[in-house]
């Protein structure tokens, strides 16, 4: 079964289109919370796509993968600060908040999208071009 699939008929499958990342385990070793903030990128990036087909939603197993954030072994543990730790706590109310708000799952995902990238600008800011291509736009008249 492929990883994504399209709802549209092609007119838009380039607002659709999802950088693919490479192979997730790097052979010098990633670290624990690496490789997980790379599941939860492919994991955002589906529920974009079924957002914007308008079948689907943040998953439980998207959250539980934030909520694992504060227990991951980062490359750096200098990062596990209180200040990370209140960024992840965001982004798990924000997740929770896209469950939550049917009528405005756009808005509350970009939110989400936000949040992510106020963290990498503060912790990692090298995956923040990726973070950026998440935000779902409005579409074209």
């Amino acid at each position: 079964m492929p990883l994504f699939s399209s709802c549209t008929d092609g007119s838009s499958e380039e607002d659709l289109c999802i950088e693919p990342i490479a192979n997730a385990v790097n052979t010098n070793g990633d670290s624990e919370l690496a490789l997980l903030m790379r599941q939860m990128y492919l994991e955002a990036a589906q529920t974009k796509e079924n957002i914007v087909c308008g079948e689907g939603n943040v998953t439980p197993a998207f959250i539980m993968a934030l909520q694992e954030v504060h227990s991951a072994v980062p490359t750096d543990p200098s990062v596990k600060t209180p200040e990370f730790e209140a960024f992840n706590k965001l982004l798990i109310f924000q997740a929770k908040a896209i469950q939550a708000n049917e009528n405005a799952k756009i808005s509350e995902f970009n939110a989400l999208v936000y949040r992510c990238i106020d963290c990498h600008k503060r912790f990692c800011p090298g995956p923040i071009v990726r973070i950026k291509k998440l935000e779902i736009k409005p579409a074209a008249d």
